[in-house]
């Protein structure tokens, strides 16, 4: 009897064989690129591994894992490495983790669109690298504010908080900062005014124009937000 002709077991796909030469490619530019740096330093190498370890897993996408698995990985890079774990990296991945929250908010409020808004700027200026509401002035001005910008039924009012001035090396302390002087302002009129909370959206800024000098990237702006179906 004539053998059975042999099935061919199927192999991954063709376009995994350039994909895999375009990623090791990548892989020894970043390493040429360490190797002729003037700063010569493991962490560089762990962090610039850790970060392709993560682009690999989640397809160059946010969102797939989560801050404490990228998190993992990192530790893991650095540990091969011979490397402690960075302690701060846990705590700006929670501050990017706010950013990117405060952005899904914003996009969230754009969604009203189309909608009609009172746009209300610098309704409290803090002191530098502060987020303590002054005793008497900045009270007495949401006092007298608060009536025009309490949101009725359908409205939302969005409190959006600068910050330019806790550090200017660090954008995520500025966001961090940004997002408590927003949120400050916020707990002020739901308990002192009796604003409803789930009207009341606090966020950071994102982007700052301007430097620390000026008293706009030290402040909350206020947005009484009203969508068109509302008005009709």
């Amino acid at each position: 009897m004539a053998a059975k002709p042999e099935s061919k077991k199927a192999g991954p796909p063709t376009y995994m064989v350039s994909f895999g030469d375009m990623m090791t490619l990548i892989l020894t530019f970043f390493i040429l690129l360490v190797s002729m740096s003037k700063e010569q330093r493991p962490g560089l190498v762990a962090d610039g591994v850790g970060s392709f370890i993560v682009s690999l897993q989640t397809h160059g996408l946010n969102g797939i894992l989560s801050g404490a698995e990228e998190q993992a990985i990192f530790d893991e890079v650095r540990q091969r490495f011979g490397l402690p774990p960075k302690a701060e990296e846990q705590e700006e991945a929670k501050f990017d983790m706010t950013s990117t929250l405060e952005l899904l908010r914003t996009q969230a409020a754009e969604g009203l669109k189309p909608h009609d808004e009172l746009f209300q700027p610098n309704i409290v200026t803090f002191q530098p690298n502060s987020a303590e509401l002054d005793d008497y002035s900045s009270r007495r001005y949401l006092d007298r504010i608060a009536s025009t910008v309490r949101p009725q039924k359908g409205q939302f009012l969005i409190l959006e908080g600068h910050a330019a001035d806790s550090n200017r090396m660090d954008p995520a302390r500025d966001r961090e900062l940004s997002n408590k002087r927003a949120e400050v302002v916020a707990n002020y009129l739901i308990q002192n005014h009796n604003f409803v909370e789930e009207r009341v959206e606090a966020r950071a800024w994102l982007v700052e124009l301007g430097g620390p000098e000026d008293p706009a990237t030290r402040c909350v702006d206020a947005r009484l937000v009203t969508p068109y179906s509302v008005l009709d």
